[in-house]
């Protein structure tokens, strides 16, 4: 009788809430650990994330977050709400309704599938600070792709620093004020393996299959960005950031 009640309470009610259980160690983590590769108007810190915010160019100019095997399998319902930032001031934040009608989507940086290991953290993700303007196919071709390829990584290659912004022109279109990236970066670092990659894809329409194409070291992402990335490794960052093994990411 007693394993009986003991089974129903666990598929009642323990099995179901599960992932609440997560939550207070994901949160925990140090999206900031290995240092911000550029200085910005405004950082801030969130349960799946950290970024720096730009009032220049209305637009985050990086977005951190460590993901692993354990946060990336507590999968809750998607927020699907974007929302304008209370924490950004009002004159620098950005409305939903910026980018209707615009052509553009609206670009996660810590994106909603890696970071739901609770409501609230994926919440968090559609925040407009955490949003820029994305050509469509981009984000729903090659960035997509390259989005569900770092999740999956995390069941082969253990835990995950990632690290990804918009770059800009010297004088970027704007729209609604709001600056137009030109391309976006991308850093992944296998933490355990002490091994990174590196990715910048322009600002249009890139098809999945062309996703490697893209691919770079560290070294090369810091030429075209003139940021320094993984500035709290210290020596060890120098070997991290100079080589790239393609064959080594791409066989997951």
């Amino acid at each position: 009788m007693a394993g009986a009640i003991a089974q129903y309470v666990y598929s009642k009610y323990i099995w179901p809430n599960r992932h609440k259980t997560y939550t207070w160690v994901y949160t925990f983590r140090n999206h900031r650990k290995y240092g911000e590769p550029c200085k910005t108007d405004l950082v801030l810190d969130r349960d799946g994330y950290s970024l720096g915010y730009s009032f220049k160019y209305k637009n985050p100019l990086w977005v951190s977050y460590i993901i692993s095997k354990g946060s990336v399998a507590v999968d809750v319902d998607r927020s699907d709400e974007f929302y304008a930032d209370p924490d950004v001031p009002e004159k620098y934040r950005i409305q939903p309704e910026d980018f209707s009608n615009t052509g553009y989507d609206r670009g996660h940086l810590a994106p909603s599938a890696a970071i739901d290991f609770s409501r609230l953290a994926n919440q968090q993700t559609f925040a407009m600070s955490n949003v820029a303007f994305q050509d469509p196919k981009l984000n729903r071709q090659a960035w997509g792709s390259l989005e569900k390829t770092v999740r999956s990584w995390t069941q082969t290659k253990g835990k995950l620093y990632v690290i990804t912004g918009p770059l800009f022109d010297e004088k970027p279109k704007r729209i609604n004020d709001i600056a137009v990236p030109c391309s976006f970066y991308k850093i992944v670092y296998a933490i355990d393996q002490n091994r990174a990659i590196g990715f910048i894809f322009p600002n249009e329409d890139i098809k999945a299959a062309q996703l490697w194409s893209y691919a770079m070291s560290v070294k090369e992402v810091e030429k075209e960005t003139d940021y320094k990335f993984f500035s709290k490794l210290g020596r060890r960052a120098r070997k991290l950031k100079s080589e790239m093994t393609v064959s080594w990411w791409r066989n997951k």
